[in-house]
């Protein structure tokens, strides 16, 4: 394994080395700062909830950017031992698609599309020149990383907001990130023998190419940076509960087009599978995430009580202990049906208040803080009389397939009703 600590040793030295580049540094600040503004905006949509605290998108942002860090360097290994050259990927013309697609749509952004239509049109007319198991594991190692930082910075500090949709009020959570990541990836650099460098094992490269490969090839290792995003509005299932879910289908995803490229340098059939699956594999992930927001929305007023969205942390709702679901029922024995009541109950100066809550079909009391300096801190779920909130519809295209499915089964089957 001596070959693979020295390439983790000069994944670390090249990442040194451009940390201490200015060009490089001017860079990767650039990318960051268009982070920050992108949280900035978000917190913008949520000011009227958010009670007057500032500087929410500080930490996100600086989170983010700490994750995308460290997310980095499990990339890197992960290019390095599939072997993936930058030099067959034509990113260029990646970019291209990539702009071309979101003008159409803009979540059609995402390499996996662009990724796709350019495979398919190499297959097809043998333009542009580019390598598919390179392109392809590119997209595969990208994606695996999002679900990794989704997963582990998914839940940070998402936004509390309130949503119209299919004609229903309801709260939600809004869940935007945004990783600038440094990766380190290898660059052919022709058939050269160098005085020094790190002999990989027989098996290495897995993304092996017999018509290019060769035993005197030479790689360097060069930097290059790359933003990754994750979007998505919960109201039909906690922050929590939400990322887990769509962590385990974007893996899902890049596993399964990860050995279709490994399959395709093998056997070319695979070329065709990797080159459908990588847009159509990712629709099916967004499918997912949008009928699961289909079902009955969580954050909606109960029967009886106010209904808690979000606990803002250091007020004294937080000191109390109380969390997002939680349903105040009373205030020292006064029922509370709507957040004005609780609010000129909790601010007329009582030395003691005892708060009466349902937590997972529990019944709870809880000690609320008397701190005149503190808010309460509880945003609430909307009621009817809530006159801000963001309008949701879904996606056309998903909406125009539901539609003609909906009319098959009317029409032609009935026995699905």
């Amino acid at each position: 394994m001596e070959w693979f600590l020295s390439i983790l040793i000069e994944i670390g030295r090249v990442l040194v080395d451009n940390l201490t580049s200015p060009y490089f540094m001017l860079l990767y600040l650039l990318l960051c700062g268009l982070v920050a503004w992108q949280y900035r905006r978000m917190q913008n949509m949520s000011d009227y909830l958010l009670q007057g605290q500032k500087n929410i998108y500080v930490r996100s942002a600086l989170i983010s950017v700490a994750a995308g860090f460290l997310g980095g360097i499990p990339g890197s290994i992960l290019l390095v031992l599939l072997g993936i050259d930058l030099a067959g990927i034509g990113i260029s013309y990646l970019w291209i698609a990539a702009i071309a697609l979101m003008l159409i749509q803009p979540r059609f952004m995402c390499f996996a599309y662009g990724a796709g239509i350019l495979s398919i049109s190499n297959l097809l007319f043998g333009f542009p020149d580019i390598e598919i198991p390179m392109l392809m594991g590119l997209v595969a190692v990208l994606h695996l990383i999002e679900s990794l930082l989704i997963l582990v910075n998914g839940t940070y500090n998402p936004l509390p907001v309130y949503i119209m949709k299919q004609g229903q009020l309801r709260g939600g959570f809004n869940m935007q990130l945004f990783w600038p990541i440094p990766l380190v990836a290898l660059m052919g650099i022709g058939y050269i023998n160098p005085e020094s460098g790190i002999s990989m094992p027989e098996w290495w490269p897995l993304l092996r190419d017999s018509a290019q490969l060769a035993e005197e090839q030479t790689y360097a290792l060069l930097p290059v940076m790359a933003v990754l995003g994750y979007g998505e509005i919960s109201t039909t299932k906690t922050p929590c509960q939400t990322t887990r879910k769509s962590s385990l289908h974007l893996v899902l995803f890049s596993l399964v087009l990860l050995l279709l490229v490994v399959l395709s340098t093998r056997w070319r059939l695979f070329l065709v599978l990797a080159a459908i699956f990588s847009p159509l594999g990712h629709e099916l992930v967004i499918w997912l995430g949008m009928r699961a927001e289909n079902q009955a929305p969580i954050y909606v007023m109960p029967q009886r009580g106010v209904r808690i969205l979000e606990v803002l942390p250091a007020t004294r709702a937080h000191q109390a202990g109380l969390r997002s679901g939680d349903v105040v029922l009373s205030l020292n024995g006064q029922a509370i049906d709507q957040m004005s009541v609780l609010q000129s109950q909790a601010s007329c100066g009582l030395q003691k208040m005892v708060m009466e809550i349902e937590r997972d079909e529990k019944i709870l009391k809880i000690l609320l803080p008397v701190n005149s300096r503190l808010n309460l801190g509880i945003i609430p779920v909307p009621d009817k009389n809530s006159s801000r909130y963001l309008f949701i519809k879904d996606d056309s295209l998903f909406s125009l397939f539901r539609r003609i499915w909906r009319r098959i089964k009317s029409v032609h089957l009935p026995f699905f009703k």
